[in-house]
Order: structure tokens, then sequence, then C-alpha cells
């Protein structure tokens, strides 16, 4: 088991393979530091293991098989494209852990600048911003629920704790509340916030809320500052059907985007080579185009 604060050869082994591979561990010193950590914590999202930023027997087997793989494809490049670029960093950013939620979470740097200011202003008020996660792996399961065209994988997308509202209107961390269009508002307890009277939905209760009063913070409006847009709920979730379709806890960065003109591919490239993507569930609907077919 190789973590932070090891040192020796096989720590040097990791960041060598790790830089060759694209990510970025810092010096090839043999010490394990922070920056090797984020570095083993991306290498296992991407590869959809356990993303503790420890070595252990499988995430040493996953390196030295990309390794080879990597290898081999540089005998047999791919055909580089044409609008492939510097790559933007993937930030750690920090959470609240809220009973299973995450303390920490992964963004691509300018949303991860973004999300900051966020977090500041709430922390100073007094809140909490929650975490499920935020980056998604290339190689993730996709279904009805989980869209191959999500903003997760291109690290414009965070999700708050979907536990931390919702549930009890006089404990959770969030209150969530009716808006039209089939969006939430959400607004963070606060002693520093604004005394309210919300008009707070529950899971259970989703079509009829129940007035609560107290010091609230708007996160929504925070977030749409900062170029968050919200997203609206599912239609069956309005008419009884699983909690999933709620979204009241998905946030994504959409500013730089160009209607009508910005790709999912290109988003995709600016974090991510092609010969990450290639053989992606993604990377097969890199030609959708923002606010036409691509939300």
């Amino acid at each position: 088991m190789i973590k932070n604060g090891c040192q020796g050869e096989d720590v040097k082994s990791i960041q060598e393979i790790l830089k060759k591979l694209g990510y970025k561990p810092g010096p090839l010193d043999g010490v394990f530091g922070e920056k090797t950590e984020n570095a083993v914590i991306q290498f296992q999202e991407s590869y959809c293991l356990y993303a503790d930023g420890v070595v252990g027997q499988n995430t040493w087997t996953a390196l030295h098989s990309a390794l080879a793989v990597s290898m081999d494809e540089q005998v047999h490049p791919l055909t580089s494209h044409d609008k492939q670029g510097k790559l933007l960093d993937w930030v750690r950013v920090p959470a609240d852990q809220y009973r299973d939620g995450y303390d920490r979470f992964f963004l691509r740097e300018d949303a991860a600048a973004a999300y900051m200011k966020i977090r500041e202003h709430v922390i100073k008020a007094g809140g909490k911003l929650t975490s499920s996660g935020a980056r998604r792996a290339l190689n993730a399961h996709v279904g009805a629920s989980r869209s191959a065209t999500s903003f997760h994988y291109i690290g414009r997308a965070l999700d708050l704790f979907v536990g931390s509202g919702m549930e009890n209107r006089a404990k959770d961390p969030f209150i969530v509340t009716p808006d039209e269009g089939r969006y939430w508002r959400v607004f963070a307890r606060a002693e520093g916030g604004t005394e309210m009277e919300l008009n707070a939905v529950t899971y259970g209760s989703r079509n009829h809320g129940k007035s609560i009063t107290g010091k609230f913070i708007d996160i929504t409006e925070l977030f749409e500052k900062e170029g968050f847009k919200r997203i609206r709920a599912r239609r069956s979730f309005l008419k009884g059907g699983s909690w999933l379709g709620a979204e009241w806890w998905h946030f994504q960065y959409e500013k730089g985007l160009e209607k009508g003109i910005s790709t999912f591919g290109d988003e995709l490239l600016k974090v991510y080579t092609e010969r990450q993507l290639q053989g992606s569930p993604p990377w097969q609907y890199r030609n959708r185009i923002f606010n036409l077919d691509w939300f």
C-alpha cells in the first residue's frame, strides 16, 4: 500500500508512469506528496477504480497495464485532432462532507475557480456546500439516468449531495423550493444569511410545499452569478417517478459556451487527449452542438 507520505523507488516508478500517461504527479523525486496523490486519484477515477489516492494491488496493476497500452499506441499512433490544444488542469476542490457524501471533488480549472468563489461566500455566511461528486470517468456506465453527453465528463458540472436537501425541512443543509418551468431554487441554511419564509418541498411531498422560516442564502443565485446553470426536474419526477429525477442538486458551468457553435467534442478535447477519448461512450457524441442537440 503506497500512499501520501511514502518515499522510495516504488513511489518514483509510480510518478514516472503517471507522467507518461499524461497526469501531473509533480517532481519525479520518489516522495509521495499531494500532487502525486491528486494524480493517482485522477487515474483511479479514469479507470473506475476506488479513488482513494492509495496505490494498492489493483491500482498498481492498472498503472502498468495503462502504460503498456500507451507504449503500443506510440508505436501505432492515432491520427491527431486538429483542434487539440493545451489541456486544462483538473483541480481538486473541497466540499463539506454530509452523511456519506464527499469532502472533495474535481472540476476543470476554470469551473473550479468559479466554484471556489461561491464556496468562499457560503462558508463566510456560515453555510455548507455538500457533494455527491463531479467528474465522471470516461468509461462510466451510461443509461436512462446517466447521459453520455453529461457536463460531468468535461469537468463543467457538480452535484450537491442528494441527501442534503428535500428530505427533512427542519434539518437539511439545503431547502429546495419550486420555480417556474420545472426548475428549483436552492437555499442554504446560514446564520449570516437573510431571514426568509420559504415554500419547501421534499421527496415525499414534491408537489405541495410547506412554509419554513429561518436564515438562508440563495445558492442558485450565487451559482448563476459565476456562470453555473441549473437544470430542470424530469417530468416523471413531478408525476410520482423516481426521486433521481429531481435534479435539484445539479449545477453546470456554461460560461464560454456558444449556442449553436460549441461542440461536446471540443469540450472533451480541452481536458482529455484524443487517444484517451477513443472508444469511450462520450466520444461517440462529439459532434453534438450546444443548445441544439446537446444541453
